[in-house]
């Protein structure tokens, strides 16, 4: 690196077309390098506009997964309640056909008592 108090001129700071001049005539081709290189933050940018655009494509999936989510239980709540109506039918069923059995029964006796 070159010897910058050599260069300046009667104790003024250097200017960036000084330290540029000086690299220039000392053979070094930008030792100091205060802006990263362009391509690289462009490099940066575009992996940072990828991050964000599967970020944003990961809340549409889960958007849509929460709709699916949300009309399956919508058909699980209908699935159970058609499940409770038909064990009260076979309730209601097994009891009507008890009592008929039950009438037939005494039905029988009855007749048989008669005759």
């Amino acid at each position: 690196m070159p010897n910058l108090d050599n260069f300046s001129s009667g104790g003024a700071p250097l200017t960036p077309l000084d330290i540029q001049r000086m690299e220039e005539e000392s053979g070094q081709s930008q030792t100091l390098q205060l802006i990263p290189d362009q391509n690289y933050l462009r490099e940066r940018a575009d992996a940072m506009s990828t991050v964000e655009t599967n970020i944003v494509e990961l809340g549409t999936i889960f958007n849509k997964l929460a709709v699916m989510v949300g009309e399956h239980r919508e058909m699980v709540e209908r699935l159970e309640d058609n499940v409770d109506d038909a064990n009260q039918n076979i309730s209601l069923t097994f009891n009507t056909l008890t009592d008929t059995l039950n009438n037939l029964q005494s039905n029988r006796q009855l007749a048989m008592k008669l005759f």
